[in-house]
């Protein structure tokens, strides 16, 4: 019978070992995952895998409020409309978006609670302002404002908040945007 090397220097695998193997590496796997910081993989997988999926439903949504306020505001009617029709769906199915999101840690599920609540108030912001001109109320005008601005101070919140804790746990640094989505509020230069 040959021998291998490994045989040559005492090792013997018989069949039962190598049947082994998998459960061993299993293990062995296992033990190294629990090594690694699950906050990190959480928020890796919170921003890859929850976030970045839904965001387009916000821009866009952002958007077109956008187009059809400040400078770019054309009539009453055209706003509604783009509020009924477009904005306050979507940004709705942005929110739902966000409830699904099922962090698996402490630190990542608080982090998208400040998200949900800075966009529940922009959503109640736009269904205002959508109301203040279904009734030409304009005292509705103020609250609205109000909420744009606590839904604003939010998310500027969790994106501090995010970037704190990416460093935290040395997730890569996200990119910085040229303008913060929140200057269609606000009118930033």
């Amino acid at each position: 019978m040959r021998r291998t090397r490994l045989q040559s220097k005492g090792i013997r695998f018989t069949g039962r070992h190598i049947r082994l193997l998998p459960f061993i590496l299993a293990l062995l796997f296992a033990n190294l995952g629990c090594a690694t910081d699950k906050v990190a993989l959480d928020l890796t997988n919170y921003l890859n895998q929850g976030v970045l999926n839904i965001a387009e439903l916000e821009q866009k949504s952002l958007a077109r409020y956008a187009s059809v306020t400040g400078i770019n505001y054309k009539s009453d009617q055209t706003a509604y409309e783009a509020l009924r029709d477009y904005v306050i769906p979507l940004y709705k199915r942005f929110i739902r978006g966000l409830r699904a999101l099922q962090p698996e840690t402490e630190e990542v599920r608080s982090l998208n609670r400040i998200y949900i609540d800075g966009a529940a108030s922009l959503l109640e912001g736009f269904k205002l302002v959508m109301l203040a001109i279904e009734t030409q109320d304009a005292s509705l005008i103020r609250p609205a404002n109000e909420n744009f601005e606590k839904g604003r101070l939010e998310n500027e919140r969790w994106r501090n908040e995010l970037i704190a804790l990416a460093g935290k746990h040395g997730v890569n640094p996200l990119e910085k945007r040229d303008k913060p989505f929140w200057e269609i509020f606000i009118g930033g230069p």
